[in-house]
């Protein structure tokens, strides 16, 4: 039996969607698991292979496919096809590879995903986190010194540098729970009650997570396409975001017991 036009598709989607399946199983649990998948680009990433592997390479194949042309000319139109799908692909995945989160950074009572891009900003390229635990994304703190002279200082070096604190690589330390100041950076209980009362978040999260609202405390978090609401249990796992983006920017009992902002 000849391969027919649409034989040819059908094997081409069938090669393709192993490659997919590699692909997806690396963006949604190697390079953006758990919630960084929704907040920092993963879907983005995995509707571009989508577009590149599953649609855009088969449906070539079927446009140029036709047992009437001679067999050189038609080994020759699929070649390209090949070629120009392998390009696509190989961009593709490099843009999804590189703007993955390598860091999730608690600094000045809030989080930040840091992606390679976000450290050649504050002029590090290619940071090394190996030495830090845990799997990528790392989970780390910013140690800031309590005594207000030494955070003064620390605080007037990285102006100079013009870097913000959640890119000084060289004073992060592993995420513990510990470290953070919840009492004063989480977010209070009143912004919670206001959050509630018109997403109804609060709920639904303690529907998916169980326990109560005592159970966690909130902090905002800076992820690469919302400004969103990260919580955290406290024996310090840290579990995910709310489903609603930050609907103010700022949370009045917290500012207050933070005092003034470092000029």
């Amino acid at each position: 039996m000849r391969l027919n036009r649409f034989g040819a598709f059908l094997i081409h989607l069938g090669i393709s969607l192993l490659i997919f399946a590699v692909l997806a199983y690396m963006i949604v649990w190697v390079w953006y698991p758990d919630f960084f998948f929704a907040s920092d680009g993963g879907w983005q990433g995995l509707r571009i292979i989508v577009f590149v592997d599953l649609v855009l390479g088969p449906a070539l194949t079927l446009v140029v496919f036709n047992r009437k042309k001679p067999a050189s000319e038609l080994r020759r139109d699929l070649s390209i096809v090949a070629l120009f799908q392998t390009a696509c692909l190989v961009a593709g995945t490099y843009v999804v590879y590189s703007e993955r989160p390598l860091a999730l950074v608690y600094a000045d009572g809030q989080f930040f995903s840091m992606s390679a891009d976000d450290y050649r900003a504050a002029g590090i390229n290619d940071p090394d986190l190996s030495g830090l635990p845990g799997r990528y994304p790392k989970r780390v703190v910013v140690e800031i010194p309590d005594d207000p002279h030494a955070q003064s200082e620390l605080r007037r070096e990285a102006w100079q540098q013009r870097r913000p604190l959640r890119t000084l690589i060289s004073r992060y330390r592993p995420f513990d729970y510990a470290l953070l100041r919840a009492d004063k950076e989480a977010l209070s209980a009143d912004w919670l009650a206001e959050h509630e009362s018109t997403t109804g978040d609060i709920t639904a999260w303690l529907a998916a997570h169980g326990g109560s609202i005592d159970d966690y405390d909130f902090f905002r978090f800076g992820a690469r396409y919302a400004y969103l609401v990260l919580g955290i249990r406290h024996d310090g796992q840290i579990l995910g975001v709310l489903k609603t983006p930050l609907l103010r920017a700022r949370d009045p009992a917290r500012d207050a017991a933070q005092g003034p902002a470092p000029g």
